[in-house]
């Protein structure tokens, strides 16, 4: 009998993919090029927590929150009606690269920081989004892998929730994340992505790790539907071959 707790990420289809959702408590990412749709799924994994009356903390490291909370409106979510109930937790940070090495030593600052919008209180669910951006433009990668290994480890140690980060990486790029380690840091990693497909675009996910659980590995398509969120359709092969039995 399986003895980890799960957590639903908000998408029913995408926790099958996981083999029954997330470990409660771990750590994960979500990774792919700009524009995939990372926030919104880290988004819609917070909206499940908050429907369910659990305390949630949102951190933006490249956007205004009042961006983000707009963009989610214009999806029919409305977090503000969460913030005004004290289960929604929204910050924004910054990290100036001169300013890494400084933190790199004193990682717990920003796990302090995290506490201090909580109000001591319990927290069940974290996004940093995206977690890349904590490190733009340092020079020094022993330092941002030491600053990014102390901050998931804290926030882990800490809090016990489980945590979504998200990463950019560069379009065209074969890496699953930034700077090469951060998958490592994780306990599963999604990978959204684009692919062309007989001129159109189709946005595509898969689950390239997820430890403790036998996930499934295929690829599949999904979109991004008002009030739903992304919604996982059918898996990208059996779209490749009702094209090919198409043409036949």
């Amino acid at each position: 009998m399986e003895s980890f707790e799960r957590v639903s990420t908000g998408i029913p289809k995408l926790d099958q993919m996981l083999g029954g959702g997330l470990l409660k408590g771990r750590t994960y990412l979500v990774t792919g090029e700009t524009g995939v749709g990372k926030t919104i799924l880290s988004l819609q994994f917070l909206l499940d927590g908050l429907k369910k009356g659990e305390r949630c903390i949102y951190v933006s490291l490249d956007e205004r929150i009042e961006g983000v909370l707009r963009g989610a409106l214009s999806l029919g979510w409305d977090f503000w009606e969460h913030i005004e109930s004290g289960l929604f937790y929204p910050f924004e940070f910054r990290l100036f690269a001169e300013d890494l090495r400084r933190f790199g030593k004193e990682s717990k600052a920003f796990v302090n920081a995290l506490e201090k919008i909580a109000h001591g209180k319990a927290i069940n669910r974290i996004v940093l989004d995206p977690i890349s951006a904590l490190a733009a433009g340092a020079r020094e990668e022993l330092v941002i892998r030491e600053y990014l290994r102390e901050i998931v480890n804290a926030v882990e140690e800490r809090f016990g929730a489980t945590t979504m980060l998200t990463c950019d990486i560069p379009t065209g790029s074969n890496k699953l994340s930034r700077f090469g380690f951060e998958e490592f840091l994780s306990s599963g990693v999604i990978v959204l992505g684009i692919m062309r497909f007989y001129g159109k675009l189709l946005k595509t996910m898969y689950v390239r790790k997820m430890r403790w659980s036998k996930a499934d590995p295929s690829i599949y398509i999904f979109e991004i539907r008002p009030l739903e969120g992304i919604v996982v359709l059918e898996p990208l092969s059996e779209k490749v071959d009702e094209s090919m039995l198409s043409k036949i």
